[in-house]
């Protein structure tokens, strides 16, 4: 791939890097968005699920995601890709010439150690940390993504050289940071036939490096193989420069002390109903009297609202952070384009200076976190067998300055076991864009899943893939202090209701052991 703009170097780079790189990972975890053993991963979609868990203890010793997507190049294998003999070739990429902006998303994410404690029959803390690189493109026009996959000189080929190019309000976002969250949750009601509970996660992040590029419309006109002339109203830009890793003495202490990059801090909300139609079902008699068995689902319904990733991150070095406006009272011809270069990066200020013009010259800027909406609906078709939904919505504007999360909806079938689960997601992806199926297998502390089988096996015509794992460590809850127990797990028991108790209400329940 040939650099477009060596002028834009942040906005190329990354540009290229995200409309041809082969597709390798699209939205993550979605398979295990409405398991109750889910552990700390539940906080992540809506911290109240904590409460009410079916862990006492949880450990999540680690776990990470990897994803990609787009909506120019399409992925189309002749055969298998495990196959003896495949070879991957170019030509394998086809274009997705629809008229239509272009998007592309590449996401990474590593789960720290974390850990989930149940405090109580009605709260939860949670500790989590994580870490997360994303990069994504935007509204990026199809005739600039061509120049940037075939080069200038293809330019006479695609009809393209010569022409004044206007439709062009690409908007270019990098976030790479360190996470570290406290959550807690509490049930609101007793065990009854309209249940429910909230929660919060309060999050401390530090900056690893990011940057943005966000033009309101450049036009620009490519003469020959190595000449571009080109016109820059409203183009500004941030960076963090990589330099501040190659630093004498740096070390995990430069990261977090008085000298990293930046810092913020961010919040999650989230509210949970349930509707319990059978909640008397669901006691014990212990010593002191009747107790929600806290080792069983108890609901038909679940629904869940949440807000997330609320916040943002000020990188404020001044050693290594820039930030600037182009000059947009010039028109520019660049000439031999192909030999400019910005290595370090910390040279592109000077250049762009030179060439163009800079105004708006500061030290600091900020990077706001991929705030969502997320509703889910999970509902007990039988014994074991559920169905879930999931509606993502992003919240951040096109102008903001931050990596978005990708709106999706979702429909997951799942079967659920204390030790087993499976679950197929079946996707609207990308914006709604494309349709995916996906995969999650939960084998004791094991989790294995992708939300694009297509694209993580080859199997079809695709324009991304995922794959995530994770390994925890978990403790189930107990029946503590159940008459009749003798030590190890308890006996089961079922409830008489006497003729004429409300729903959800429990007067006179007896305790019949099971034979």
């Amino acid at each position: 791939m040939k650099n477009l703009f060596p002028l834009l170097a942040p906005a190329a780079l990354l540009t290229s890097l995200l409309l041809s790189a082969r597709p390798a990972a699209a939205q993550g975890w979605v398979g295990l968005t409405h398991s109750n053993y889910a552990g700390t991963s539940a906080a992540y979609v809506n911290p109240s699920a904590l409460a009410d868990s079916r862990h006492g203890f949880y450990l999540q010793v680690v776990a990470a995601d990897v994803s990609f997507d787009n909506t120019y190049l399409q992925l189309a294998l002749p055969g298998a890709p495990w196959k003896s003999g495949f070879e991957f070739k170019q030509e394998y990429f086809r274009e997705r010439l629809d008229g239509r902006p272009k998007v592309a998303r590449l996401a990474a994410e590593v789960r720290l150690p974390s850990f989930l404690l149940t405090l109580g029959p009605r709260s939860a803390l949670a500790f989590t940390s994580r870490a997360r690189a994303l990069v994504q493109a935007d509204n990026v026009s199809e005739e600039l993504a061509r120049l940037i996959r075939f080069g200038l000189a293809d330019a006479p080929r695609l009809g393209l050289a010569g022409k004044v190019l206007t439709d062009n309000r690409f908007n270019v976002n990098a976030s790479s940071y360190q996470e570290f969250a406290l959550s807690f949750a509490r049930a609101l009601t007793p065990n009854q036939t309209h249940f429910f509970k909230v929660g919060a996660s309060v999050k401390y992040l530090v900056g690893l490096g990011g940057g943005y590029v966000r033009n309101a419309g450049v036009s620009y006109r490519v003469l020959d193989a190595r000449t571009l002339q080109i016109n820059t109203p409203g183009v500004d830009y941030a960076y963090t420069d990589n330099q501040f890793y190659k630093q004498k003495g740096f070390g995990a202490g430069t990261l977090l002390g008085g000298e990293r990059l930046g810092q913020g801090f961010g919040a999650d909300l989230g509210l949970t109903y349930e509707w319990r139609p059978e909640a008397a079902r669901f006691v014990y008699q212990a010593k002191d009297g009747e107790r929600p068995d806290p080792t069983v689902n108890k609901y038909r319904l679940r629904l869940g609202l949440a807000l997330t990733d609320v916040g943002s991150i000020r990188y404020d070095n001044t050693r290594y952070v820039s930030q600037a406006a182009f000059d947009a009272s010039r028109v520019v011809t660049l000439r031999q384009v192909d030999t400019i270069t910005f290595n370090p990066l910390a040279r592109f200020g000077n250049t762009a200076q030179r060439l163009i013009g800079l105004r708006d010259q500061a030290r600091a800027f900020s990077s706001a976190l991929p705030t969502a909406l997320r509703l889910t609906a999970d509902y007990r078709l039988a014994p074991r067998l559920y169905a879930g939904l999931l509606w993502q919505q992003n919240l951040l504007g096109s102008r903001a300055t931050g990596p978005r999360t990708p709106s999706l909806l979702a429909l997951t079938p799942r079967l659920e076991l204390c030790q087993v689960e499976v679950a197929l997601p079946v996707l609207l992806a990308n914006d709604y864009r494309d349709l995916q199926i996906g995969a999650m297998l939960r084998l004791g502390p094991l989790v294995l899943g992708s939300d694009n089988l297509a694209g993580l096996f080859g199997l079809t015509t695709t324009t991304g893939a995922d794959a995530y794992f994770g390994l925890a460590l978990a403790l189930g809850r107990h029946r503590r202090g159940e008459v009749g127990a003798t030590g190890g797990k308890p006996r089961k028991m079922k409830v008489k209701v006497k003729p004429g108790a409300a729903p959800g209400v429990v007067p006179g329940a007896v305790p019949v052991p099971t034979p």
